[in-house]
Parts: structure tokens; sequence; C-alpha cells
């Protein structure tokens, strides 16, 4: 299901905000962000560096391609014969994972126009186990969206989709036509001025959606006139033929499925219409072909924060300091509307006026809340505002701002699966909660004012049995999590009601991550390994789901892993301590997130000598120019010392006097101040005064 590319993980939603406004948000137009924006449009023109690869067949193809039987109900017959695949570069960073071979194929549009075509991207991990203990039978993964990408991001989801198959069986990961290495659709530049204008201005949004509409109607008409672009070439069905393809392409002949979110749906439409060789089927964020998205949102919002708030209220330190969550939330939400929060992003040219109104929150909550440990501290966040502290309020406005550049894939799509099987009615379903409806007012691409942004888009035709349910006899797992607010835990429940080969697993503190984390991938890959044995989820089931207050999760406990860095770029490494943090590598920078929610701003980041990576930047929300103070040497010999203090964070920098290498505890404001003795001093003196 499609999220604002921020929303991911707390490192990268705080990465990819910082490189936002540092790039393309400082202090420019609507008119001037546009032209940015459109340089999107150029990606696919950019070659990426070709591979040399000394085996002469990098992809398999020297085997048995004869494709198996066509039962007769896809949209088109499969390709007779798909052109030779071009080999490239992966866009990955492939140290350290398996061997991986990149390509892309050109595939039929499958529109109205019959000249039209569309290449498809993809990567082939290669197996890393004993020859003998090999199977043949890859597993092929279907990512969300529409419109994103898997390759750009594989390094980073390489343990949770890769890793635990790879010792047996390739893995095949591909971007969707649409998006991401594949062929893209053009940047839908007037929907992202419109959307810029939700946060730039203090308007209310109901004087804002006509307009929003107006240019997605614009966007719609400029496309439809563009030369070497076909509309209509966008769908479930087409995406569900193009993987069809892809594997006769790639000699394989037998396969595992493995759909996340929206690649859930195209997962059922693949089993529909081309059954023939799938062994097994794994579906995380479930949304069933007959289940409609359009209007369903404020609904699935509200059981998700019913679960949290039901745990608040079970859990007494939350229950004393919030009595009434759902009361807490409203008045916010009409406190915002009234008055909306402002403030500004970053500092000096680099600056953006930030509006954030309660329509804002209810959409930035609803993102949030995507992640099962973000989901359970929503009364936290209403605890600390309503005691007068927006800090983390303020870093979730930050981390709710997108862009609508890449809109068209997925309108295209949605349009071309739901349009037909909606009617007005459907779009307003009856909750206890009405306020929340406002999460399905524009700039929502999926709510109620869907109908309208269909009837603008020349979207492909759908055929009556896009909303039939499917079944099928092939050993299937699902998984969902209570605390899902997009894809409802009632609807893989549903599904797995019509298999009689489906194994459910509920996860009562997830939300749509429900395949992440250690349990969900040892259940997954133990199904893959053996399909007809139900695999052991007892650890699904965990403790009942409590709500931390800040107190408690200032109380973590804390432990201590080794790590190995190259702080010269040099390939001389060097063996230190970190705390066991969740680790991201970015810009030759090691980065390590305490990560209690994605809000968390807490972590260790370890600079390598001349690297001029600004770790404010982690702070997000700042409005002075942040200057370093130098305040003498550290705990640490050998280390001299320098600090910033702002409103919304704190900054300590120990930097090398030998090497100029920087180790920097960035911390909350008001953060326990020990951490500088039991983290960043610890960090410091395991890497060594002299290097």
């Amino acid at each position: 299901m499609r999220r604002p590319p921020h929303i991911s993980r707390a490192a990268l939603a705080l990465l990819a905000i910082s490189a936002v406004i540092a790039s393309s948000c400082a202090s420019t137009s609507f008119e001037e962000r546009a032209l940015i924006d459109e340089s999107l449009e150029s990606f696919n023109a950019t070659p990426l560096v070709q591979d040399e690869f000394d085996d002469p067949d990098p992809f398999g193809l020297e085997v048995d391609r004869t494709p198996a039987a066509n039962p007769g109900n896809g949209i088109v017959e499969r390709a007779t014969a798909p052109a030779g695949i071009e080999q490239f570069g992966c866009p990955f960073d492939i140290d350290n994972l398996a061997p991986a071979r990149c390509g892309r194929i050109e595939l039929p549009g499958r529109g109205a126009d019959a000249g039209y075509t569309v290449e498809i991207a993809f990567a082939r991990f290669v197996a890393t186990g004993d020859e003998e203990d090999l199977q043949n039978d890859p597993v092929v993964y279907l990512h969300g969206g529409p419109g994103g990408s898997i390759l750009d991001d594989a390094d980073y989801w390489y343990d949770s989709i890769v890793a635990p198959h790879i010792e047996h069986r390739d893995v095949i990961l591909y971007d969707q036509r649409g998006g991401g290495r594949s062929t893209k659709l053009p940047a839908c530049t007037e929907a992202t001025t419109s959307t810029d204008a939700f946060f730039e201005e203090p308007a209310p949004h109901d004087e804002l959606a006509a307009p929003f509409l107006t240019a997605l109607a614009k966007c719609a008409d400029r496309l439809a006139q563009r030369r070497g672009v076909d509309l209509t070439a966008y769908s479930s069905a087409a995406n569900a033929q193009d993987l069809v393809d892809l594997m006769w392409a790639l000699g394989v002949q037998t396969y595992n499925l493995h759909g996340s979110s929206c690649g859930t749906r195209t997962a059922q439409t693949v089993i529909r219409d081309n059954p023939a060789g799938i062994r097994s089927v794994t579906l995380s964020g479930v949304y069933p072909i007959a289940e409609n998205l359009m209007g369903s949102i404020p609904q699935s919002l509200e059981a998700s924060l019913d679960h949290v708030f039901t745990a608040c209220a079970n859990t007494q330190a939350c229950n004393d300091a919030l009595p009434d969550p759902w009361r807490a939330l409203e008045d916010l939400v009409s406190r915002l509307d009234e008055r909306p929060l402002s403030f500004t992003l970053g500092s000096g040219i680099g600056s953006w006026a930030l509006h954030f109104a309660g329509t804002d929150l209810l959409n930035g909550i609803h993102n949030f809340v995507y992640v099962g440990s973000d989901a359970v501290s929503i009364p936290d966040l209403l605890i600390d505002e309503r005691d007068g502290d927006d800090r983390r309020l303020r870093r979730l406005a930050a981390t709710s701002v997108f862009s609508s550049v890449d809109v068209a894939p997925f309108v295209l799509v949605q349009c071309a699966d739901e349009a037909r099987f909606t009617t007005p009615d459907q779009l307003n379903r009856q909750i206890d909660h009405p306020f929340l409806n406002a999460t399905d007012a524009a700039p929502s691409l999926n709510g109620r004012d869907a109908l309208t942004i269909c009837d603008s888009w020349d979207h492909a035709e759908t055929p009556a049995h896009e909303n039939d349910v499917v079944t099928w006899e092939t050993p299937t797992l699902l998984l969902s999590g209570a605390l899902d607010p997009i894809t409802p835990q009632w609807w893989a429940e549903s599904l797995a009601s019509e298999l009689p080969n489906a194994r459910l697993v509920r996860f009562a503190g997830a939300s749509h991550d429900s395949d992440e984390g250690s349990c969900a991938i040892n259940i997954i890959g133990a199904f893959v390994e053996t399909p007809e044995v139900p695999p052991a989820a007892g650890c699904a089931v965990g403790p009942p789901l409590t709500v931390p207050t800040r107190a408690e999760r200032f109380r973590q406990p804390l432990s201590f892993d080794q790590w190995t860095f190259d702080l010269d770029a040099d390939g001389e490494f060097v063996d230190g301590q970190v705390p066991a943090w969740d680790p991201v590598y970015f810009d030759d920078v090691q980065i390590f997130w305490r990560n209690l929610d994605s809000l968390d701003p807490t972590s260790i980041v370890v600079v390598p000598n001349g690297n001029t990576y600004d770790a404010t930047s982690h702070l997000v929300i700042y409005e002075v120019e942040p200057e370093w103070r130098l305040d003498g040497h550290s705990l640490v010999d050998g280390w001299s010392r320098e600090s910033v203090s702002l409103q919304t964070g704190d900054l300590v920098r120990y930097v090398n006097d030998v090497s100029g290498v920087q180790v920097v505890l960035v911390t909350e404001s008001g953060e326990p101040r020990d951490l500088e003795t039991t983290i960043l001093a610890v960090v410091a003196e395991s890497l060594g005064a002299g290097q």
C-alpha cells in the first residue's frame, strides 16, 4: 500500500526528510520545486554502469524454457518471444550480500496502444549453499506501492526478504511497471505543487481540496497527451502478467510467491490468471481482490487505534495519565484545525515554514502506525502534548511531509482495480469516531475523493472478475498485524477462510510490518522450506500489548555489540563496541538508532576521517543555525568534546585528536544525561585514542 517514501524505519525517516530539506525545500517557490521534481522524469534515461560478468550465462538461461500451458484466463496470452535481457549494474550495495545479477527485460504495454512497451528491472540473488542442497524454485517478491521500488532499497530489506531463503534457493526482486528502475511514468509535478500547499499554507484543508483535485486532473490531461505514454497499461492484471513473463524469460518453471501489501493483490491475480508453477504463497498485509480500499481507511485506522487505546487502558501508568485517549486525540485534532502548529524546518537557506493542521495530524498518525512499535507510542505522544511538550508532535509533523510527484502509477492501478466497483455510498462508511473521516480527505488518493480522481484519468478498463474472490489450493501463509491501519486483520481472516490450505498467523503487536522481525522471518523461512507443514508460530502470540510511558521508554536495558569500522576508507579495519541498536550505513557513515519509535532521534553516529556528514540533521527541526561549541577534552583521553544544545535535542561530539574521526551522540532534549558516560565514552574508548 502506498505510503510517503519517508515512512519506513526510524533511520530512513529522519534521513529522508533531512535530505528533502537540504536539497529541494531551501527557500524555493512552488514553481522552482516543481522543476526540481520534474528532473525525476529523466531517471530512466540515465544508464547505469554495465557489469562485466565472467559467467557466460549470468541469469541461468541455458535451461529448458518451454512455458507451462496457459489456462487461458489471463488478460493476454504469454509473450511468445520476450526481448533479450539487458544486464546492468545493481542499484544497491552488494557488499556482504549474496551474489546478485541485475537486468531489464522489455515487455508488452498491454494497454490501448499496441506499440507501447515497458521495461521491467529485476535482481536475481544467487543461492549460496552447497550445490547438492540447492532448490530450483526461487522466491519471487512482490513489493507494495504501486509505484515504489524494491531494487533501490534491496540492501536495506535484504535480511527480511532475501536472507531467510538464500542458502537453498535464489531470490528474485523486481520493480513493477511505473516506478523504480523499471519504466517510470512521468513526474506529476502539478500534484506535487498542490500537495505542498497542504503543509506550507495555513489555509483550512477543505479550501485546498478543490485545487488539489484540479491539479491532478491537469496532470492526467498532460500525461494522456504525452507521446510514448499509455495510461491504460497500468493495473494489477498487467503487473501479474509481467511477473509470469519474467519467470518464463528467466527459465523459471516453479517458484514461491511472497507478496506484501499491494503486492498481495498482484499475487492473487497471478494465481487467478496463471497458476502453473506456483509452489507456495506468502502474503503479508493482505489485500483481498474482493475488498475495496477506497473509503476503507477511516474504519481501518479506527480499529488500529482501538487496539492501542485498549492496551493503554490495560496499562496502569498509561491509563492514569490518559484515561480517555479518544477524547484527547479528537481535542488535539480540533485545536490544530483551529490553530495549526507552525514552525520552521531547517535553518537559513535550508529553511521551510510548515503548518500542521488537524487533518495533517490524522494523516501523519495513519502513516506513523504502519509500524507496530510506532503505533503503541501514540498515547505517549498525546500525554506529552497535553503536558505542553510538543517536541515529538513537531517531529511527527516533519516526517509527515510528502510529495505526490510519483502519484501516477498509484492512481492508475487503484482506479483500474477499484473504481468500477465503488459507489458513493461505499465511501461513507459509518464509524464510531467520525472525525477520523478526515483521513479520507484530499490529499488522500484512495478516500472519498478517489472516484473524482479516477474520472479524470484515462485508466485501464476493468473486467468484472477483478472484484471476485480468488481461491486456490496451493499452500499459503498469511501474516497480519492487529494494528494494521490500511489492510486490516479482518481482511486476512476473510481470505484465509476461503482457502483450504492456508495458515493465518496473527501478530498482536505488529501493524503493516507483520512480515518483519525475527519471529516473522523465521516463520516465513520455515514455511517456504516445507509448505505442506504448518510452521511453528508460537512466537507470534507474545505477551499482551502494553503501552510504555516516557519514563519507562528511557529505562530500556542497554547492551553492546562488537562492530568493525573502516574509519579512513583505506581498507584498514578497526573493531569497536557500539550499543545493540538498529544499524544503518549511510554515505560511508555508520549510524546506530535506539529506535524506540520512528520519532526517537537517539543515536550514535560514527563519522570517518574527512567525511563532512552533518549529524545535526538527525534532529530534523531547528530554527537557528546549529553551532558546535568546543568544550575541551572528553571523558576519553585523545578525544576533544564539542556539543550543540537546541530546543528539540542535544548532540555531543567526540573528535579524535589524531585522526579526526568523530563519534556523535544524538539525544532528545531532556534525555537522561548519563548517556554520554554509558554510551558515547564507551564507543570512543573502544575505538582507541590513536585511530
